[in-house]
């Protein structure tokens, strides 16, 4: 029934323009005027309206669904009553519409983590509901529930709303609601940074988890609370492992901490590797997963290959000499900077040639093969005619001898303004090289000169053959088939076989074109790039033929041809939630799969998993840019950190960590232990200096030892090389000491963990550790970049190898040739327990102070910084040395620098020869200068300066 109450009349000024009145009738306004009646439906309206009250009468504002309607004119006579009923009615709509809001608000940000994708959405949430709240405090609270009102409180004080807000805000509610969960699902309460790993699912996330700190209770658990919350079902989450061993232990480890937390599941997450999901892709996109005989034979594989080769080269004699040529990899001397670089060269890599020689230099190697190839006799460094000396303790022997002739060639490697090597002095050089033209002269021998400028021109070969033609010598070119022969017989086509399957499988994994593998030798200063580019386009292009002739496919292609499927809309992923462990080690094929699963997907959160610092599988195609540069190459994302071990004692675990982040490119982390000892559990033995198979003896003693004290003991013996796990097994067999011993490759012990582990093979040279050889640079071009600190993907291996051990772990190396790791940790700040006297004798001598008979230095951390005191104290007329930047072994002062004690670090810092201060290297009218940095202190100046 229409009363009073529910109309609002109009004020004599309206009512002159025709109007009459404004009346609610059933959830609708009705305007009337003199000609018709207008009727506008509230149910849409979203906004409590506004009255205001002005001179000329009151003005009554509507917003419907965003559009306003403004009436003016209106008598002021029973306004408040129709204000009054017209709230309550807009009451139910407004309360729809906020609720909407907060429902929106609660499903994004409490019941679900807060997603970035989600924070505009949130933002415009916050925002409306803030200012409508603030404009209308009053309307609100008169008009709405408590209920309501309350949680609209909650959103008002995000304003304004940061994304750090929201993460906070979710975590610290999940948290203690979740609690239970977190205590029960591993035998152990999960740690808070583990929770905040289980919780935090962003649209993009990474686990980092330093060795040893339980990434996959972290998997496991993600999986279990997301289908405990009804966020997700089983078969909404797809979890992916590096490997089938590890896809196995995923499953056993869900169903197990499912029936430990009382979770119910009638299905199981999809747990698989990339190769087992890539396959089922194509199954169920119906295309053919019939597997090439590659795969079940690698051998076949090699055969393949090889006989391609052979091919290939038959067919165009250029292509055999070219192919020569490329292998090994060309090396320019003169960008070998020290003697001792040039000296790990020649000892790490055999430069062998066609006449099975070893030879010191690429550019030898060249000239031997080029006499091979023309059928001339030589004599590689054979005696001169006469014993003589050119070089200080050394006979003259020239490079090459032609056999039955008095014709000599020396390589001199000069460019053309007589320079040389860096390490090398030019003056003197030169001088020996006229000794050596005059001591051909006097002798009566005819010397032919090549020079390492001819090889830059690429004119080396040129040049040599054009002498030896007018010196008369023979040339007899070999016959190709012959040649081909030779090869086989001894071996190099299987060697060259190998590194082209090794190629191969970095092309397929890299997903590399031409063009893609041109600019990898471009950018690696391959020499050469276009024929290596060729030879290997050609061969890729073979085998994807020798595929569909097969109408089969390869492991890669169950991961590419996969990630096509999805592409073309012939596969249409449906998880919610993707998980990934091992990401460290993701290759390109296998990341391009999982982005075509996320982009094409029901926009799901990704959450990879994984540790930079156990990045070491390159060689299979591991990207490890794809963590350390996750931000810039995949996305914004959430970081989480898992730093406490219950694995391993703080010593390995100081050790490790220092020694892993040397590398400014690895994420820092700082690792906490369960347990604490107080002293090294790191331990330094020499290999027994002098004594063949030393190593493996050494290797029996510790074994020995450790089973006479601790009985149950698990040990493993972890080497680089598999061929000193076979000595060593045999060692401890002989001994009867391989009962529950343990024998892993350094990459194969990733994941698995013993009591005690003993690290062998830390030797300089082509089979130490780490190893400078570079037979592989082709294949190394190909792979995914590395980062330019020093053996970084062998530093990450040892940084393995040292986080197996629970207890101990036994480092066991040459001190007579030991490996640059070696002299690297027996730098103080590392605290290995150096426990061999060899190793001993070179640590005391460090620490030896050179200002007395018997004193040592040690270090003392004093109010303004560290310094080392001799122990000898007042007895000693210097007492103090500084600390080395560099290695922080004392750094003992002479004249004008202070020179670190470390003979492998070799550090200097110019210091002021008048009072010891740092100098400083600055800058005059006159061009730079040292300065005393004692220059500016104003009781005590020093303004001594010395010339740049």
């Amino acid at each position: 029934m229409l009363t009073k109450k529910n109309q609002l009349q109009f004020s004599w000024i309206g009512k002159l323009l025709g109007y009459k009145s404004i009346t609610l009738i059933d959830s609708s306004i009705e305007l009337q005027n003199s000609k018709q009646e207008t009727r506008i439906e509230m149910s849409d309206c979203i906004v409590f309206p506004i009255l205001k009250h002005k001179w000329y009468g009151s003005e009554l504002t509507l917003d419907i669904a965003g559009k306003k309607y403004s009436y003016r004119f209106l008598a002021k006579k029973n306004s408040e009553i129709f204000m009054d009923n017209l709230n309550t009615e807009v009451a139910q709509s407004v309360k729809g519409y906020i609720s909407s809001m907060v429902f929106t608000w609660e499903e994004n940000l409490i019941k679900h983590y807060p997603r970035q994708s989600k924070v505009d959405e949130l933002y415009k949430i916050c925002s409306l509901i803030n200012r409508s709240y603030k404009q209308e405090t009053l309307t609100w609270e008169k008009y709405l529930s408590e209920s309501l009102l309350s949680q609209v409180r909650q959103i008002v004080k995000f304003y304004p709303v940061t994304y750090k807000s929201l993460q906070e805000h979710h975590e610290s509610i999940q948290l203690e609601n979740r609690q239970h969960f977190f205590d029960c699902v591993e035998s152990n309460p999960l740690t808070q940074e583990q929770r905040l790993g289980v919780l935090r699912s962003d649209d993009l996330n990474m686990v980092l988890a330093a060795a040893g700190t339980g990434k996959t209770s972290v998997m496991v658990a993600k999986a279990l609370d997301l289908i405990d919350r009804g966020l997700a079902k089983p078969e909404d989450i797809l979890i992916l492992a590096y490997n089938k061993a590890a896809a196995n232990e995923l499953k056993e480890r869900l169903d197990d901490k499912a029936t430990r937390s009382g979770i119910p599941l009638d299905k199981t997450p999809h747990i698989s590797t990339f190769h087992s999901l890539g396959r089922q892709m194509l199954k169920e996109a119906k295309i053919s997963t019939y597997m090439s005989i590659f795969v079940e034979d690698p051998i076949k594989l090699k055969q393949w290959v090889t006989d391609w080769l052979l091919n290939y080269l038959s067919k165009d004699t250029s292509r055999l000499v070219d192919f020569i040529s490329l292998t090994p990899e060309p090396v320019d001397p003169f960008t070998i900077k020290t003697q001792a670089e040039y000296e790990a060269y020649v000892r790490d890599n055999e430069l062998r040639t066609l006449n099975n020689e070893l030879v010191k230099g690429y550019q030898e190697l060249v000239i031997a093969n080029f006499m091979y190839l023309n059928g001339i006799p030589y004599t590689y460094e054979d005696r001169y005619v006469s014993k003589r000396r050119v070089e200080i303790g050394f006979d003259y022997s020239p490079d090459f001898h032609l056999d039955g002739t008095d014709i000599y060639i020396e390589h001199f490697g000069i460019d053309r303004e007589g320079g040389t090597r860096p390490d090398i002095d030019a003056e003197q050089y030169n001088e020996e090289m006229e000794s050596k033209r005059a001591l051909h002269v006097e002798f009566e021998t005819t010397l032919v000169e090549t020079f390492h400028y001819e090889w830059v021109e690429e004119t080396l070969t040129i040049g040599l053959e054009k002498q030896l033609k007018e010196l008369g010598v023979e040339f007899n070119p070999i016959n190709s088939d012959e040649l081909l022969e030779k090869l086989q017989q001894s071996g190099k086509i299987g060697n060259w076989s190998d590194l082209l399957l090794k190629a191969l499988a970095s092309i397929r994994v890299e997903r590399l074109d031409y063009d893609g593998m041109f600019r990898r030798f471009e950018n690696a200063n391959i020499s050469q790039p276009q024929k290596y580019t060729s030879l290997l386009d050609a061969l890729h292009v073979a085998y994807v033929e020798e595929l569909k002739e097969q109408d089969a496919i390869d492991f890669d292609d169950m991961i590419i041809r996969s990630m096509d499927s999805i592409e073309k809309g012939l596969y249409v992923p449906k998880w919610s939630y993707v998980l990934v462990d091992e990401f460290q080690d993701i290759s390109t094929a296998r990341m391009d799969l999982v982005k075509a699963i996320v982009d094409k997907g029901p926009k799901p959160s990704l959450t990879v998993v994984g540790d930079d610092w156990q990045s070491i599988y390159r060689f299979s195609g591991g990207k490890l840019e794809l963590t350390t540069r996750f931000g810039e190459l995949v996305g914004q994302y959430t970081e989480s950190k898992l730093q406490k071990t219950f694995r391993y004692n703080n010593s390995i675990a100081d050790t490790a960590g220092l020694f892993i982040m040397e590398n400014p490119e690895q994420y820092k982390k700082h690792i906490e232990t369960h347990t604490q000892v107080e002293s090294s559990q790191v331990y330094l033995l020499d290999d027994k200096v002098g004594v063949r198979d030393g190593v493996y003896q050494r290797v029996s003693e510790v074994v020995s030892k450790i089973k006479s004290q601790d009985e149950n003991a698990t040990i493993a013996i972890i080497g680089r090389y598999n061929y000193l796990l076979n000595e060593s097994k045999a060692a401890l067999a002989k001994a009867g000491l391989n009962n529950n011993v343990s024998l892993w490759s350094f990459h194969k012990s990733k994941g698995l963990e013993a009591d005690y582990c003993i690290l062998i093979g830390f030797s300089q040279g082509k089979l130490g550790f780490p190893n400078d050889n570079i037979d592989q640079a082709v294949v190394e071009a190909l792979l995914p970049t590395l980062d330019a600190y020093p053996h970084s993907e062998e530093r990450r291996l040892l940084y393995v190898g040292l986080t197996r051990a629970k207890k101990k772990s036994y480092i066991i190396g040459d001190p007579s040739s030991p490996s640059s790791f070696i002299s690297e940790l027996l730098a103080p700040k590392f605290e290995v327990n150096i426990h061999s006297k060899a190793f001993q004798e070179r640590y005391r001598k460090m620490f030896k102070c050179p200002n007395c008979q018997d004193g040592y230095l040690k270090l003392i951390n004093g109010k303004f910084g560290g310094f080392y005191s001799c122990s000898t104290g007042k007895g000693c007329k210097v007492g103090k040395a500084r600390v080395c930047s560099d290695c922080g072994a004392p750094s003992i002062d002479k004249r004008s620098t202070s020179d670190c004690n470390n003979q492998d670090c070799n550090h200097s810092m110019k210091i002021c020869d008048k009072c010891g201060r740092p100098m400083k290297l600055r800058k005059g009218k006159f061009g730079e200068f040292w300065g005393c940095t004692g220059y500016g202190i104003k009781d005590d100046q020093c303004s001594n300066t010395q010339k740049q």
